[in-house]
């Protein structure tokens, strides 16, 4: 009869042992605390640029909501999802993104007009720890 309980045994231990391990981890390791959400704030900004369809002065406006992000060690960060409208008929959307501090910085912008052309906006900006900028890159294409 000893050797009958064995094998009893042996199921019970294989059940017992990760359920008691799982929960000495849940002791050990509390889980990771969710971030914050991020504050959002209302966005509008015009400003004039030139038009790269026509090379004629365009009055640009943004308008958007703007989200701030705390990260820790690694600063603030922020997103601006945007709708963009100029004065010559162009619209369209894009976003902003701005990671530790605006050490990496880009901007990507897609309008067109009722007759179908197209402007992109990109801008990329990136600096390293020291300060120095390894990238800085702004276009803005007109696309027929």
């Amino acid at each position: 009869m000893g050797f009958q309980r064995l094998p009893r045994l042996a199921k019970v231990a294989r059940f017992v042992l990760p359920v008691g391990a799982a929960i000495c981890a849940l002791a050990l390791f509390p889980a990771v605390a969710s971030a914050d959400p991020p504050l959002a704030f209302p966005f509008e900004e015009t400003f004039v640029a030139v038009n790269p369809c026509t090379g004629l002065d365009d009055t640009v406006t943004v308008t958007g909501t703007f989200y701030v992000y705390e990260r820790g060690v690694h600063g603030l960060s922020h997103r601006l999802d945007r709708t963009v409208t100029t004065s010559s008929g162009f619209s369209g959307h894009g976003t902003e993104i701005s990671i530790d501090h605006d050490r990496i910085f880009l901007v990507h912008d897609v309008l067109t007009n009722g007759a179908g052309e197209h402007q992109l906006a990109d801008l990329v900006f990136v600096q390293d720890a020291d300060g120095t900028v390894r990238v800085d890159r702004f276009t803005v294409t007109c696309v027929p």
